[in-house]
Parts: structure tokens; C-alpha cells; sequence
């Protein structure tokens, strides 16, 4: 079973992504292409590997495209200034930190946690400011609040910290609210495969976040084993 579960997860996904795409028109079908590419991506991150966030590139140009269509230009900015370099950077790093073919995961303290939170909320809002300049730019603070929550999950990722994928769920549900209001508003033709796809993505990521608590859990029992073996 373990060996066909990939194939029919990658077999599922492209139906569902590209059905969806069909169904609800989606322009171009950039939506349905980003969310096939986030199911293999968010597969392949579960499991560790490093090469991961190339895929993240990718879906990275994609949304660039997306998000000129919608008017969201936050969107598109964070993703050629933040988003394409922090894949870079993640992919140099969890290789640097891979053992056994598998990243090692890093712990979060409490402190860690309450100064990631202040980053969050001072960061959407002088980004939310700055982009309430750029003429024709809608729903800035949501815009906002998207890109540095998701530039949160990346980087927590990143540096090989689970509680990347909370951040990444809260990202899914503020996007939901974004692409809903830019489907009333009618700045975008692909709002409702948006929506779709980070629905899809809250499944996801609390997929990742429970595969990464197992992951973090047996390798602390790999450092504890050898350490109890020795005082016995």
C-alpha cells in the first residue's frame, strides 16, 4: 500500500486540480496548475526531502502571473523579491541538514513563538501601507497579511521548524477571506480556483504538520535509543 499511496495521490490531485480548473473556467488554468503542483510539493515535503521547494519556484511564477491578473500586486512582488529567493535559500539548507536522506527538524521555544507572532503583525502592516500606494492595488491589508504569513510558513519551513505548517494553515483561511472578497469585488477570474485550492491546502498542511510531529518524534527517539543503550 505504501508504494501505490504516491501514485494514487498524484493521479487524484491532478484530477481533482484540473477538473476543478475545467469546471469553474479557470483563466488559463493557472489555478488548477498551481494546486497540483502545492499537492506534490506538500507530498514530497512530508517526507523530508530537500529538493522540495523547487517545485516552489515554480508555483512561485505562477502565482506571479495570478496575482497581476487580480490586481493583487503584493502578491507578485513578494514573489519575485521574498518568496523565489527563500525557496533557494531552503533548498541549500535542508540539504546542508539532511541525515539519512531526511532532514532533521529543529525545535521552537516559547520565546521564539511570541517574537515570530510580533513579526507577523508589524510586518502586514507596513506592508499593508505600502501597498495602499501602488496605484490600483486591491484589498491591501488582506494582500498583506497573505504574503507575510506566507512568508512566515516559508521561512519557518525553511529553517526546519514544524510549526511552519500552523502559520501555513492560518495563511489558507486569510486567503480564503481574500479570494472570496476579490470574487464579490470581481478582480478575479481565477478567485473561486484560489479558493478551492487553499481549502485543499488547509488539508494539506495539517497533513504536513501531523507527518512532521511523527518525523520530529522518531528522530528524537533515534538520539535517545543509542544515549539509553549506553547507560544500561
Amino acid at each position: 500500500m505504501k508504494k501505490i499511496f504516491p501514485w494514487l495521490y498524484l493521479i487524484g490531485s491532478f484530477i481533482l486540480s484540473f477538473g476543478l480548473g475545467l469546471l469553474f473556467k479557470d483563466k488559463y488554468l493557472l489555478g488548477s496548475i498551481s494546486l497540483f503542483l502545492g499537492c506534490v510539493q506538500t507530498y514530497i515535503t512530508t517526507k523530508g526531502k530537500w529538493y522540495e521547494e523547487s517545485i516552489g519556484i515554480v508555483r512561485n511564477l505562477l502565482s506571479i502571473a495570478i496575482c497581476i491578473f487580480a490586481g493583487m500586486y503584493g502578491g507578485a512582488i513578494f514573489a519575485v523579491v521574498v518568496y523565489i529567493p527563500l525557496s533557494v535559500f531552503s533548498i541549500v539548507n535542508w540539504k546542508k541538514h539532511e541525515k539519512n536522506k531526511v532532514v532533521e527538524l529543529n525545535k521552537m521555544t516559547w520565546a521564539k513563538s511570541l517574537i515570530t507572532i510580533m513579526l507577523v503583525a508589524v510586518g502586514t502592516a507596513l506592508v499593508a501601507l505600502l501597498l495602499l500606494l501602488i496605484p490600483g492595488q486591491n484589498l491591501a491589508f488582506w494582500d498583506a497579511c497573505c504574503n507575510i504569513l506566507n512568508v512566515c510558513g516559508i521561512l519557518l519551513i525553511a529553517l526546519r521548524y514544524k510549526e511552519g505548517w500552523i502559520v501555513w494553515i492560518l495563511c489558507n483561511f486569510v486567503e480564503v477571506v481574500t479570494w472570496t472578497l476579490a470574487l464579490v469585488n470581481g478582480y478575479s477570474q481565477n478567485a473561486i480556483m484560489m479558493i478551492i485550492k487553499n481549502l485543499f491546502y488547509i488539508c494539506l498542511n495539517i497533513w504536513g504538520f501531523i507527518s512532521f510531529i511523527q518525523l520530529r518524534k522518531k528522530q528524537e527517539e533515534q538520539v535517545t535509543a543509542p544515549a539509553e543503550a549506553q547507560n544500561l
